[in-house]
């Protein structure tokens, strides 16, 4: 079913919109156009001074329905020009229709840098078949790439043009096939003798041609290889020639084994630089409608002063330097207030609340970076060709403590490069980043730390092959582990063997936990809807960890998931109810304290309702009394997100009168000024934007 989506404040007239706008303060993204009946969704392209002509790609979530199987995607500008547009889909609903896809689109305009032009999209006619064969410009033009021992020696050199050509049509791993733009992927092992006998070096390319003449691609250095002897940390050169040009000279990499490094390169048909093709902005509400992301108060936007810090980054002199970490927190389980750490990470929450270029880059240069964290576990044995996984290593544990083969890493994971990869404390890098370029490399990002969420668990709770990744971790690790393999599950190539694992395994964590919730109502009496965990004390409740585990389950719910919507709907009775429950002794303030108290000293199950609770919390100092001494941190923006995804996903009134009551609490770091200061949580029910 087509739905007609209205945003903004009217349609705009061509070009001239200026992108963002600044309100009290803080940027917030123009106004959109209105789609008419029957059309999609709008967007937004900021001009970069690219010349007409120019190609823009982009990743775009679909409604169940929005997009039919062999129906083809049109685009218009808001004066009612029509755009040349193509697009590829990557996943489907189970009806069938596009639920994720890569859309091209041709500038058939010249757009100035800073301004800016609304298009929409609609469906029309039929969607174009794939089409597998080289474009003809791509066959006329050279791509080499040499890797270089430090040894000396001669090079090792790939004409990927030329294995391209000598490939079978049908054998090309193909990612967009059309009129405007043509991609697909040649993955190679790097010999042994360019790279001194290390075994684990391979090199995936994504070859990539637009209309407009560009050519180029993305370019990745995957040392991942496990599970084989000879693996290891290389040493090696980089050079990149594209029609004679080099555009790419790396001369001394050190890269550690498990990580990832990656370029983009490309040339127009005259050797001159590619265009850099127009920004697009996302509709977010939209986006947040189909349930690929949280529901952003939009209205609210971020401040200049976090966008101009993002812009000063990315501009900084070692911003590029291989294996910078851009601003990503490298000691993972160091605590404290971390913008990296939420349903998505600040600078993605900024991104998508403004959709302004300088968190756009900022995001995406943190999904390259994010290559270098070392979790990514390449299986090549035959047969296997993915992500290590529980289907062949039902014991296989990527900790140090795993032992030798099969119980752990052939290779310890030795030299991380000043990284410690740690689950409850993980940021979500890439999914953003991967939604709204469509860019394939940060898919395969998502992907291996989705597989490392469970290769990392400890195998006993895992129940090996069972893939458990809840039973045994902190409340604030399932959550970030569940986010992980729900989005990589949800967006994964239709095609994909990954896509079917994830999903298998997500299905059977949200079932496993589904099937618990009566033993634990049973032992958590009125108060019940903690989920509680062995690693963490018994006696102390850390309500803002709920919140965590409740943003997944809401999301995932949204994306529908019918056993994390049981679990959210069970979670809710504490989650709401902590703001309900003052006549019964539970002081509704503590429902956003550091710690409230669970169970008493020595006791093996905790209390069964909220009188016992609120006395124990008042009598070990931990409640906020008529204040707010306990909530010192984001802990009443963490707990107005989970009653956000509550209502979105229950719509019950209990859930919408406690989000009232607090909203209107004065709890600290509430008000529109600190989510302008920081938009990580600043999500609200369905309705409210």
């Amino acid at each position: 079913m087509t739905r007609r989506t209205a945003l903004g404040a009217g349609a705009l007239a061509g070009l001239g919109a200026l992108f963002p706008r600044t309100t009290f303060g803080a940027v917030t993204a123009a106004p959109l156009p209105t789609p008419g009946p029957g059309e999609l969704v709008s967007l937004m392209l900021e001009g970069s001074g690219a010349p007409a002509g120019t190609v823009a790609v982009f990743g775009q979530a679909f409604h169940p329905g929005d997009l039919p199987r062999g129906q083809g995607l049109a685009a218009r500008r808001a004066d009612g020009g029509v755009l040349t547009t193509q697009h590829d889909v990557v996943a489907r609903h189970p009806d069938g229709s596009a639920r994720f896809a890569i859309v091209s689109i041709a500038q058939s305009f010249a757009l100035p840098a800073g301004r800016s032009s609304g298009i929409v999209l609609f469906t029309t006619g039929e969607e174009q078949p794939a089409d597998p064969q080289l474009p003809a410009d791509l066959a006329a033009r050279q791509l080499l790439l040499e890797v270089m021992p430090q040894s000396g020696g001669e090079p090792w050199r790939v004409d990927l043009i030329a294995l391209l050509q000598a490939q079978k049509p049908e054998e090309r791993d193909l990612w967009q096939a059309g009129p405007l733009a043509w991609q697909t992927r040649l993955t190679l092992p790097v010999p042994l003798w360019a790279v001194s006998g290390v075994t684990s070096l391979r090199l995936v390319a994504d070859v990539a041609w637009h209309q407009d003449g560009t050519v180029g691609a993305d370019l990745w250095m995957r040392n991942d290889v496990s599970m084989q002897p000879g693996g290891g940390a290389v040493a090696y050169g980089l050079r990149v020639v594209l029609d004679g040009r080099e555009i790419l000279q790396l001369p001394e990499l050190r890269q550690a084994q498990y990580t990832a490094f990656g370029r983009r390169v490309g040339l127009a048909s005259n050797r001159r630089p590619a265009p850099v093709p127009p920004l697009v902005r996302h509709n977010v509400t939209y986006l947040a409608s189909t349930g690929a992301v949280a529901r952003y108060n939009l209205p609210v936007g971020v401040n200049a002063s976090l966008l101009e810090g993002y812009a000063r980054s990315a501009g900084g002199a070692n911003w590029n330097r291989p294996f910078n970490p851009r601003g990503i927190t490298q000691d993972m389980p160091m605590t404290g207030g971390r913008g990296d750490i939420g349903p998505t990470t600040q600078p993605q929450a900024a991104w998508l609340m403004t959709g302004d270029r300088r968190a756009a880059e900022y995001c995406i240069g943190q999904a390259e970076a994010a290559g270098a964290i070392p979790w990514h576990h390449w299986d090549a044995q035959p047969g296997a060709s993915g992500w290590l996984n529980v289907a062949h290593w039902p014991r296989l544990w990527t900790d140090g403590r795993g032992g030798p083969p099969p119980g752990g890493l052939s290779q310890p994971v030795t030299d991380a490069g000043g990284w410690t990869p740690e689950g409850a404390h993980q940021p979500d890098l890439c999914f953003v980043p991967f939604l709204l370029t469509g860019r394939r490399a940060f898919l395969d990002e998502l992907q291996a730390q989705a597989a490392w969420n469970i290769m990392s668990h400890w195998p006993d709770p895992r129940g090996g092959a069972e893939a458990n990744i809840v039973r045994g971790q902190q409340v604030r690790g399932m959550a970030w582990a569940l986010r992980q393999l729900h989005e990589a599950a949800w967006i994964s190539p239709d095609r994909d063997p990954h896509r079917t694992s994830f999903a298998a395994q997500e299905d059977r964590n949200w079932a496993w936990m589904a099937a618990q919730l009566p033993q634990w109502s049973e032992m958590q009496g009125e108060a019940f809807g903690r989920v509680l965990s062995p690693y963490e004390p018994l006696t102390e409740l850390r309500p803002w960890q709920q919140d965590f585990l409740a943003s997944t389950a809401a999301a995932a719910a949204r994306k529908g998931n019918p056993q994390a919507r049981a679990v959210l709907a069970w979670m809710s009775n504490f989650l709401v109810g902590r703001f309900q429950s003052g006549n019964q002794g539970f002081n509704p303030r503590d429902g956003v304290a550091y710690i409230i108290a669970n169970a008493g000293q020595g006791q093996s199950a905790p209390y069964r309702n909220w009188a016992e609770m609120g006395r124990e919390t008042r009598a070990r100092n931990w409640s906020n009394g008529k204040g707010w001494q306990r909530t010192e941190g984001n802990y009443a923006q963490t707990a107005r997100m989970a009653l956000a995804g509550i209502i979105d996903v229950l719509d019950t009134a209990e859930a919408k009168q406690a989000y009232a009551w607090l909203v209107g609490s004065g709890a600290p770091f509430t008000q529109a000024s600190d989510f302008a200061r920081d938009p990580t949580f600043n999500i609200v029910p369905r309705g409210q934007v």
